[in-house]
């Protein structure tokens, strides 16, 4: 991640963000936490005299919208609005560069739950990691009935013959929930992770919320990961995370409102879904989530947008990027699948801005087991009768 530092010297944050000369400019490696010293970049300050240069102001903005964070002495109402816009966080902390650096690197590398660091949880998440993906298990708790959207790509099914998003055996009960995963730890005791993935978007009901509560509250060193259209994200970080979720994965297909109207079909109150699930992402990333971005690669439609998309949510605190060729059925059952080229362009361009996440599996949302491994749900399933679930 990159961070900006409001100092004319390089060596002390002592600026107020409309009067520095110049930015700091510092790459974090997550992995390692170490971090590099990028370059100096000259700024021509808007601020003088009390007001502001438009213009000049603009230019200040553009100049560290690369960045994820900005350090500076005081920013102002109005620029930390513009920047927090442009996904920058704004922290207002003066002093020496070095000794912010390590109070930061601290931050990221600090507990999040059971003892567990960042990198750690990435490292037991099938559906984050590499390393993980055929050794540690997921199980999805298909507690969503509704969604509040609706994408010409998706049809959700109660079936348990198609393996893909969006169909499951019924909808579990959030009371069930905890026998559920006692259950499926039996069955597959190296399950890390709980998700919550569907049938229907995991915000538009309180179910999903309910369920993480009950099972942080008997589970508490699972790793908690929900899935999200995000159109319901905005203000639910906090409430997310004291239920005990440390990882989330939006799905954005476009952060072009043209190009959204040929995936999405309707929108629940003809919300605006792409300033949704920005404004939730950052919330989310602010408050110390591991965030994800699931793409549906479809051709003709999004394909050439993709490393747009990286781009943007990158700003806005994403750390991982999950291109998923689309499965034609819905509106779009007439478009072809995509091509092995147009799949590995889309990761090369995305790549750019975003670590690409290469396995996925088009999971169910009763999904059980370690993905492309085992497929316990039948058996977590069997002989229980579950809820029809709705397909509005």
């Amino acid at each position: 991640m990159r961070l900006a530092f409001a100092s004319n010297d390089g060596i002390f944050v002592s600026q107020h963000f409309g009067h520095a000369l110049r930015f700091g400019i510092v790459d974090i490696n997550e992995n390692l936490y170490t971090w590099t010293f990028v370059e100096k970049r000259e700024n021509d300050t808007p601020c003088k005299a009390g007001e502001h240069d438009e213009e000049k102001f603009e230019k200040s903005i553009t100049l560290i919208s690369d960045c994820q964070v900005l350090f500076a002495a005081k920013v102002g109402n109005y620029a930390k609005l513009r920047l927090q816009t442009a996904g920058v966080q704004v922290l207002e902390q003066p002093g020496f560069i070095e000794d912010l650096l390590e109070g930061y690197i601290k931050y990221l590398k600090r507990p999040l739950f059971g003892g567990h660091k960042r990198r750690e949880i990435i490292d037991d998440h099938p559906c984050f990691s590499e390393k993980a993906h055929n050794k540690n298990g997921r199980l999805h708790l298909p507690v969503s009935p509704a969604c509040n959207i609706q994408c010409r790509f998706c049809t959700r099914k109660q079936t348990l013959e198609e393996d893909r998003p969006g169909v499951a055996a019924g909808v579990l009960h959030p009371n069930e929930a905890v026998d559920t995963v006692k259950k499926a730890l039996e069955l597959c005791p190296q399950i890390t992770v709980i998700g919550i993935a569907g049938p229907g978007d995991t915000l538009a009901t309180s179910h999903a919320l309910e369920t993480f509560r009950q099972v942080h509250e008997a589970y508490p060193d699972l790793i908690k990961c929900l899935s999200t259209n995000g159109l319901n994200l905005p203000g639910k970080a906090k409430e997310l995370w004291d239920v005990g979720v440390r990882t989330i994965t939006v799905t954005v297909n476009a952060v072009d409102k043209e190009i959204l109207k040929k995936v999405v079909s309707w929108v629940q109150e003809d919300r605006d879904l792409i300033a949704a699930q920005l404004q939730g992402i950052r919330e989310c990333a602010d408050i110390g989530m591991i965030v994800k971005i699931n793409t549906v690669l479809i051709p003709g439609v999004n394909d050439e947008h993709i490393a747009t998309i990286a781009k943007i949510v990158k700003q806005a605190g994403a750390m991982r990027h999950n291109i998923i060729p689309l499965i034609p059925q819905n509106e779009f059952a007439k478009i072809s699948v995509p091509t092995c080229e147009q799949i590995e362009h889309a990761r090369l361009t995305a790549g750019v801005y975003l670590d690409q996440f290469l396995h996925c599996k088009h999971c169910r949302a009763d999904a059980c087991g370690i993905p492309g491994i085992s497929d316990m749900s039948k058996e977590l399933y069997k002989d229980r009768a579950l809820e029809t679930f709705s397909h509005g």
